[in-house]
């Protein structure tokens, strides 16, 4: 089984202008077993992206677990199938609120860890990090676009073509999945490597807990972490972070 922390917070830019916190996650352990998590970041242009974001990471776990509910699934196609579902459904918003889909933009990120086999998708910037073997490393390279601030969202008409899917090692027993205005504190552009002590930091006091489930307090902790002036201090955007690690 796992434990988990997660927390969000807004952006001191947002709050300078008033706007609302774009980023959003669902965490949830299956009745299968499965670590399920979801982190999604609304497009800071578009007028409804908090509602986007919510959109693509709930539905997403509700397909995640939809397909660990059956017998024998396969956890990368249970992740393909999960990014396809959530992308159609903020599609379908968007034409039954008669706006552009561009406006529900966002990015998607998602992760199954399972006694069966894991898996990991993502649409976008921000980092899904795993430690193996001592170390850190990244999953998927952020998807950053030719200028700043710029990359790419799960509406966009050929989103199909850049959704990255990959299987996991089963040896992984720890990840953290967060959005991209914490990119900075977790990894070096110039060598494309994760910093491992800020995960060491941010998941040994989850290690602590005996129990499997949500670490509601150290889910707070999480939130005032994201919200300090060390943080603050070198990211302005909404942030988002989830950790998980297994209960051994």
């Amino acid at each position: 089984m796992w434990r988990y922390s997660a927390a969000k917070a807004t952006g001191t830019s947002h709050i300078k202008v008033g706007t609302p916190c774009q980023d959003r996650f669902a965490c949830k352990i299956s009745s299968s077993g499965h670590m399920l998590i979801a982190v999604a970041d609304g497009a800071g242009s578009a007028s409804k992206a908090d509602l986007g974001a919510e959109l693509a990471s709930a539905t997403a776990i509700a397909s995640l677990e939809e397909s660990f509910a059956a017998d024998s699934v396969d956890p990368l196609e249970a992740v393909q199938t999960a990014m396809a579902v959530a992308r159609q459904r903020v599609l379908d918003e968007a034409a039954e609120m008669e706006i552009e889909p561009r406006e529900l933009s966002s990015t998607l990120l998602l992760v199954a860890l399972g006694p069966d086999g894991s898996a990991a998708g993502q649409i976008g910037d921000g980092i899904i990090a795993v430690k193996l073997d001592d170390a850190w490393s990244w999953v998927f390279w952020p998807q950053h676009g030719e200028f700043v601030n710029t990359t790419r969202f799960v509406i966009e008409p050929d989103a199909p073509d850049h959704i990255e899917t990959s299987r996991l090692a089963p040896e992984v027993r720890e990840v953290a999945v967060m959005t991209d205005g914490l990119e900075p504190l977790a990894i070096e552009y110039a060598s494309r490597s994760a910093y491992s002590g800020f995960f060491e930091g941010v998941l040994q006091p989850l290690r602590a807990v005996a129990s499997a489930g949500e670490a509601e307090q150290l889910s707070q902790h999480l939130q005032a972490f994201l919200e300090s002036p060390r943080v603050r201090e070198r990211a302005d955007d909404d942030l988002t972070l989830v950790i998980a690690s297994r209960v051994e």
